[in-house]
């Protein structure tokens, strides 16, 4: 028996952002099944249909990319000073921020925990935490320094007191692929541990939820919708917050659906192209010039609002739309594995940083949000050129002869 629970089991393919749409989406809908909520709708034949349709090109194309992984990534030997230097800036913008807000957020329940976060600063922050807390990770399995371990545990803790929930979501879930990405095979033991700790993060993740957002068990189970067979089963309430989290995106973009009114149903090509395809970061200060409108989309609850990558392009452009940004998500993702391709430095971050924004993707629109292009495709590009730039430096100063 122990024999057997010390067989490796090979789970690094899995890390490939084709396969994990599939995955994402997949469990999704295996979790709406739970039926814990009265108020979700059935998913129509219609939406299962499209999900199916790109499940077989996405598997498709995984695999064609699982045939040329190796050429993405890379190894390099670090300046480890370097990443000292980022560490410390991350921190000083942290600092920054919450003296600009004057509060931070785990104190100062007064305040909108989502109105945190100085112009500018904050982003650059917010993505700069996830970035390099993943590089972090990725420097202390490859020279074993338990202070990059520490760095990362830092950042950590940092976002959990600015209630970053889907901060700290990218960060464990990156890191975590870039994890399988290293050992590719796992301990079967370690996998079953995995499974069998899923019902107390599970209650962690509701629990931490609850108190952000102060909601309580009678709002929780009432307001929220419960079904009987939820109420009945004896299960704590704060699973019933995760099963929320999954699943009622799906819930969103299938009431649109149901609601809709044909192949293109409002047909509004222009709040397409504004509210799905351009970085909201764009859009937000083009609403007033542009007399933009943002789409108000149809919600099973007025507390629920996101509807996974697709709900807002239904709602704007029909079917078409999600044919539409399906498509997009595919160049995004071929886009991105060009960028990794030619600077690898930091292949092994962005493409773990790929495969969590992909799989987050049965939550929100990642695809036009600005941090997540930072980090795809402009810090790639703009470290490499850095930590390459440095090295050239010490090389040619550690040949200056010295009188």
């Amino acid at each position: 028996m122990l024999g057997l629970f010390k067989t490796k089991v090979n789970l690094g393919f899995l890390v490939n952002p084709f396969y994990l749409y599939c995955i994402a989406f997949s469990l999704a809908i295996i979790v709406y099944l739970f039926g814990w909520s009265k108020i979700f709708p059935a998913l129509s034949a219609g939406l299962i249909l499209f999900l199916v349709a790109t499940f077989i090109l996405f598997i498709f194309a995984g695999y064609r990319l699982g045939l040329i992984m190796p050429r993405f990534f890379s190894k390099h030997s670090f300046n480890p000073y370097l990443n000292d230097i980022i560490f410390w800036l991350i921190i000083v913008l942290c600092l920054v921020n919450v003296l600009y807000m004057g509060y931070l957020p785990v104190l100062d329940r007064s305040h909108d925990y989502r109105e945190f976060g100085m112009p500018v600063i904050d982003p650059v922050f917010n993505s700069l935490s996830i970035f390099f807390s993943v590089f972090f990770f990725q420097s202390y399995l490859s020279g074993k320094k338990k202070r990059f371990l520490f760095y990362v545990l830092i950042i950590l803790i940092i976002q959990v007191l600015l209630f970053r929930r889907s901060t700290i979501v990218w960060i464990i879930v990156s890191s975590s692929f870039l994890f399988l990405l290293y050992r590719k095979k796992i301990a079967l033991l370690i996998i079953l541990a995995g499974i069998i700790c899923i019902p107390f993060l599970s209650f962690c993740f509701g629990r931490y939820g609850n108190i952000r957002s102060n909601l309580t068990k009678s709002i929780v189970i009432n307001d929220l919708g419960a079904s009987d067979a939820f109420k009945n089963s004896g299960i704590n309430y704060n699973h019933y917050i995760t099963y929320l989290y999954i699943s009622s995106p799906l819930a969103n973009l299938q009431k649109n659906i149901d609601e809709g009114n044909g192949f293109f149903n409002n047909g509004d090509t222009r709040s397409f192209v504004f509210y799905s395809l351009i970085p909201g970061t764009f859009t937000l200060r083009l609403e007033k010039p542009l007399n933009l409108t943002p789409p108000i989309c149809n919600l099973i609850t007025h507390e629920l609002i996101v509807g996974t990558l697709f709900m807002v392009s239904f709602y704007t452009l029909g079917w078409f739309g999600m044919i539409t940004l399906f498509l997009f998500l595919s160049v995004f993702i071929v886009l991105c594995l060009l960028i990794i391709e030619k600077w690898n430095t930091f292949g092994v971050t962005t493409f773990s940083l790929l495969s969590t924004a992909v799989s987050l993707m049965i939550f929100s629109n990642f695809l036009n949000r600005l941090d997540v292009i930072l980090m795809l495709f402009v810090y790639p590009v703009l470290f490499q050129l850095f930590f390459t730039w440095i090295g050239k430096i010490q090389y040619f100063s550690s040949r200056i002869p010295i009188d």
